[in-house]
């Protein structure tokens, strides 16, 4: 019988972990590896050669349950990758946030270990704890293991020539087996979405700079779009969460690289600069500022979270809202004229051409870490390899081939064809709606490129097909240098996580102070950079300037 373990919720406090910036390898080397001599199981059989295991064995794996799978035990990925190991998989299940699957692993640990399931999957650990974890032997190191029991992950690391770097821990020891899925839709993330019958009615074209969308915002406060005779029009709302918070960003965007995956960090010619205390981002919040003085800009944006705006753009009486931001807002997609009716912006520039699109490229997951109760590491790491084929890494996402998606056919089209992408993938079952074809991405996987954007455009989503469309324009605005990952050492991560932590809370309510108008942009700002050195913007950037050129000596 499969062991089922039922575990209590608790409140994650959560640290800042190093997965902030761009990729070390060997150079990060800052304390002695733990390999071991390498002598292969016995009960093996070669990389590559299946099943893997002679002798049937039993591997338990912890996983926050999704509640979209119906039955992990009899599901088919579950099926397909026990018939590949000659082994069993008992689920231990974790809960299902992340934030209390984490402190679940954090209580385990505390516990000394000794209730650590052989594998934990989908609880991904931020870099700071993986090399806390594996420095003290709670999880175990295979370096060993990709150096001589790999074999799918050996093609993922040929094609990917800096994923090595990026997983291997400044120990100079790799923890995990990551999930690194390329998604080039998601990687200029945050879109701006405008109501078009409103520019056609009122005779305007689509803003390309910020001039531009202050003229159109202000013509739909104004000049009654909605066509009610009310003075109920919002030109642009944002947010205090979800995708409609991403509305500063996106402004700020027009006046300097912004990248919140790096806490707003990027290099110019090689030197790390904290957008939120250049002169850019001064000017940023002047421009927001006077959007907001007139009206262009909803207070709410600062008062109400994102389920609260979704309401209001929402709102059943009649459309009010011209602007906003999201990923994708498919939260209207059952309001067939309004869906319709709103489209992506391109990132807005300014007069002189300038602007960015707000960028974070894809970056692994830790995705799969064995623990140091695992009597079958190198087998628990042939089932992560196993993971990581193209077989099983679609199996992850579309569900079991010639069931839950099939081939194209003649006349089928490529969501990123005009990109050159060409379809491989036509899914069946609908993504979010129960199933029990696979773990709802719960494992690792490798989808690069090609594979990420290789579905065929069904039509049956207007938002991916117009991401799809517009992703281009996007991609042009991306900067020409950015931020991925640093591997930062333990006494580093220390150093800098209370420094992030209190910017971030300053930096939040500073720029809502200035944007409504409660503290006078031009008076203040001086004094807010004098309390960022005080909280230790400086001395943060130091620490992260080090750690930056030491992986890319």
């Amino acid at each position: 019988m499969k062991k089922i373990c039922k575990l209590l919720s608790f409140l994650l406090i959560c640290t800042l972990g190093a997965t902030v910036l761009s990729g070390c390898g060997e150079k990060n080397n800052v304390a002695t590896t733990t390999n071991e001599a390498y002598v292969m199981d016995k009960n093996l059989n070669p990389p590559g050669e299946f099943p893997v295991c002679k002798e049937k064995i039993t591997l338990t794996v912890g996983i926050p349950k999704d509640a979209l799978v119906t039955d992990y035990d009899e599901n088919l990925y579950t099926k397909a990758l026990e018939e590949k190991m000659n082994c069993d998989i008992e689920f231990v299940y974790l809960p299902s946030t992340v934030a209390e699957a984490k402190q679940k692993v954090e209580l385990m640990i505390a516990a000394d270990g000794k209730d650590l399931p052989d594998i934990i999957v989908n609880v991904p650990m931020e870099d700071s704890s993986i090399l806390r974890y594996g420095s003290r032997g709670f999880i175990k190191s295979l370096n060993q293991y990709y150096d001589n029991s790999a074999y799918y992950l050996n093609d993922v690391l040929k094609a990917e020539t800096n994923l090595k770097d990026m997983i291997t821990m400044a120990d100079g020891n790799i923890y995990v087996i990551p999930r690194y899925q390329k998604i080039l839709q998601n990687e200029p993330g945050y879109r701006m979405w405008i109501y078009k019958p409103w520019l056609e009615k009122l005779n305007l074209s689509e803003p390309k700079t910020l001039d531009e969308f202050y003229n159109v915002l202000k013509a739909f406060k104004e000049k009654d779009p909605n066509g009610n005779g009310l003075a109920d029009e919002i030109p642009f709302i944002g947010a205090t969460s979800g995708g409609e918070n991403w509305f500063c960003d996106f402004i700020a965007a027009a006046f300097q690289p912004i990248d919140i995956q790096s806490n707003y960090l990027y290099p110019e010619n090689g030197k790390i600069k904290a957008a939120y205390v250049e002169p850019e981002y001064k000017e940023a919040l002047k421009y927001l500022n006077k959007l907001c003085t007139e009206g262009l800009l909803s207070p709410s944006s600062f008062t109400s979270d994102g389920e609260q705006t979704r309401q209001t753009i929402q709102n059943p009486s009649g459309v009010q809202v011209g602007c906003f931001t999201s990923m994708a807002p498919t939260y209207l997609i059952n309001a067939t004229d309004r869906a319709e009716g709103y489209d992506i912006l391109a990132p807005l520039t300014q007069d002189n051409g300038t602007g960015y699109a707000v960028y974070g490229a894809s970056i692994p997951t830790n995705s799969f870490f064995i623990t140091k109760n695992c009597q079958y590491p190198e087998a628990a790491f042939r089932l992560g390899d196993i993971m990581m084929s193209e077989e099983m890494s679609i199996w992850n996402r579309f569900g079991k081939k010639g069931t839950d998606w099939v081939e194209p056919e003649e006349g089928d089209h490529g969501m990123f064809e005009s990109m050159g992408y060409k379809a491989k993938i036509k899914p069946i079952l609908a993504w979010g709606s129960p199933q029990n074809s696979h773990w709802q991405q719960g494992a690792p996987a490798y989808r690069g490129y090609e594979l990420a954007c290789a579905t065929v455009d069904s039509g049956s989503n207007i938002y991916e097909t117009r991401i799809a469309e517009h992703l281009q324009s996007y991609l042009d605005k991306k900067p020409k240098e950015y931020i991925t990952k640093i591997i930062y050492t333990e006494d580093e991560i220390n150093a800098i996580n209370e420094i992030q932590q209190n910017i971030t809370s300053y930096r939040k309510d500073s720029v809502a102070r200035f944007i409504i108008g409660d503290w006078d942009i031009e008076s203040g700002w001086e004094d807010y950079l004098k309390e960022m050195k005080a909280i230790g913007v400086d001395e943060m950037l130091d620490i992260v300037q080090k750690a930056y050129d030491r992986c890319n000596k």
